[in-house]
């Protein structure tokens, strides 16, 4: 690994010129690279091939005069005429379409990109080379190595990575994987505290790139604690570029993260290895039971803290290490600690169902503990996570990726809802079946299931969270909706920006992405909203606009 820090950003680019594939690169055939010492080292960039044309995305932190050329494989290269030798200034290779020419007088079509300025650049080298054995389970890890510049070709990090591994659900079946990071020690990196864990979002059902950035900023901006701070960034694993990614913290307990009592490492102080411990309770999800561990050693305060996520889809109770399915059905997943004890168990599924009940009662209190249901989570919290779900008309608010966190007593005898994740589904960018009622900007959504189970509806015909729902869109959401639309200026340090500033931010890099994974067909769950970046934010803005005239209507004071 490198002990040199470079003022700029070391690229090295490869240019497989018959297959712009590793293999073909094995095989000893011709290449071209650029970097800033002219070496082959980590951040290389393979150039890709598509459609006879053989293309180098380079980021926009980086200059294409601050590098140098390399190659093998062939004895001199011509570019525009002239002789390109070892060594020189990349700055020859122009942005745009041009032809390089081999020794052998073989011509190739190249097109150089730039990202947009401002993003930073990973670079992720695997310890096999490939993502073939991560890209299997999303389970399985890979060591590796990083190397993180930040938008001023500053270095950031330089060293392993403890593992590499794909994340998400239904997300492991796209094209366009998520991942997740780990480093071998904790890292600030830009600014968004220390951690070893970090993700990477490809937003591969978002062609606008931007739902859940945009997202994020809203729910940030109105309060939500511990909403994941995150910027998009280029991606290049294995010398590939691999797209716009949104660069973002987990949601997890962690001091710069969820910061409350850690029930997990306690757990893991006391006992010796707990995943090992015996399990209890079914397997399958059924009504009112959960599943936990035998563990010998209990930490001396049980009330706190916990990450829960709430799911309807039963078949994450089985997936998961402990799990909780509710009197209607619904499968909370302790997220931490993960491996609960039956006392941890008994508590936090004992306080969320007391909760699930109190909503589905008239008068929003629990007849067994007489509690209501602000009493068991924070109402300010729950009205901000319910705006940002039906504002964004999450296609998954009702279903998934919804999170609540317990502090201990000591901290907080209630519970808050979030904080806020995954939102490449809103928008109307998703489940054309639904038609206008999910791909319409007017319309509720998240609170006109009759379904009898969701979370949401049942809150929703509480007369006290309605009204608090109405008074907070009118006083914070509606001006961050004028904000994004560009009818009023983003306050000094607003988290969130006009659509046009976030798409200005992002259009050269998303041109770059869109070469490597171009829009496909359609298929009847995913909207059509357009084929090109351009038409993508026209798409998101004519929703928010619609969005914005119906929710004043509703919600009007």
């Amino acid at each position: 690994m490198r002990t040199k820090i470079y003022g700029v950003l070391a690229l090295v680019c490869v240019l497989a010129l018959l297959c712009a594939v590793p293999a073909a690169q094995a095989a000893g055939k011709v290449k071209l690279w650029v970097s800033s010492t002219g070496e082959h080292e980590i951040d290389a960039i393979d150039w890709y091939l598509d459609k006879n044309v053989y293309y180098l995305f380079v980021p926009g932190n980086v200059a294409m005069e601050d590098l140098k050329i390399g190659f093998e494989g062939t004895k001199s290269w011509k570019y525009g005429g002239k002789e390109v030798e070892q060594g020189d200034s990349a700055a020859v290779l122009s942005l745009g379409k041009s032809v390089i020419e081999d020794a052998a007088g073989k011509k190739y079509t190249i097109q150089v990109m730039r990202g947009s300025a401002g993003l930073p650049a990973l670079y992720i080298t695997t310890e096999t080379g490939k993502l073939d054995k991560i890209h299997a389970n999303k389970e399985n890890k890979e060591k590796g190595t990083l190397l993180f510049v930040n938008p001023d070709g500053t270095m950031a990090y330089d060293g392993a990575l403890n593992h590499i591994k794909m994340r998400g659900n239904s997300s492991t079946t796209f094209k366009k994987k998520n991942y997740q990071i780990k480093l071998e020690n904790g890292e600030n990196l830009m600014d968004m505290g220390k951690s070893k864990t970090w993700i990477l979002t490809g937003n591969s059902r978002d062609k606008s790139l931007l739902r859940n950035q945009i997202t994020l900023d809203m729910a940030m901006q109105s309060g939500l604690a511990y909403t994941p701070e995150h910027i998009s960034a280029e991606v290049y694993i294995n010398n590939q570029y691999m797209g716009v990614y949104l660069f973002s913290e987990k949601v997890m307990i962690d001091d710069d993260r969820i910061d409350i009592a850690d029930l997990e490492a306690e757990n893991e102080k006391l006992n010796d290895a707990v995943e090992k411990a015996a399990q209890v309770g079914p397997k399958k999800a059924t009504k009112g039971q959960y599943k936990a561990y035998k563990l010998e050693n209990e930490p001396a305060d049980i009330s706190g803290g916990y990450l829960v996520e709430f799911e309807s889809y039963a078949t994450r109770y089985k997936e998961e290490a402990s799990a909780y399915h509710t009197s209607r059905s619904m499968t909370l997943v302790i997220k931490s600690p993960e491996y609960c004890s039956q006392a941890q168990m008994e508590y936090i599924t004992g306080f969320m169902q007391g909760f699930e009940n109190a909503i589905f009662s008239k008068d929003g209190i629990d007849a067994e503990s007489g509690r209501h249901y602000t009493e068991y989570i924070d109402l300010a919290s729950l009205v901000n996570k319910y705006l940002v779900e039906e504002i964004s008309k999450n296609y998954d608010g009702n279903n998934s990726s919804m999170f609540f966190y317990k502090p201990a007593d000591a901290q907080s005898t209630v519970a808050y809802a979030g904080p806020v994740w995954d939102y490449d589904s809103a928008y109307g960018s998703y489940a054309q079946e639904y038609n206008k009622r999910v791909l319409d900007g007017s319309g509720f959504w998240i609170n006109n299931d009759t379904s009898k189970r969701f979370w949401w509806p049942a809150l929703y015909k509480q007369e006290d969270f309605k009204a608090a729902v109405v008074e907070q869109y009118q006083a914070v959401f509606k001006p961050m909706l004028e904000i994004l639309l560009g009818m009023k200026q983003a306050p000094e340090g607003s988290a969130l920006h006009s659509l046009d500033d976030y798409a200005a931010s992002l259009k050269d890099s998303a041109e770059m992405n869109f070469v490597r994974w171009p829009a496909m067909k359609n298929p009847s769950t995913v909207a059509n909203t357009g084929h090109t970046f351009e038409m993508n934010i026209d798409y998101l803005r004519n929703f928010i606009e619609e969005r914005y005239d119906f929710l004043n209507t509703e919600w009007a004071k």
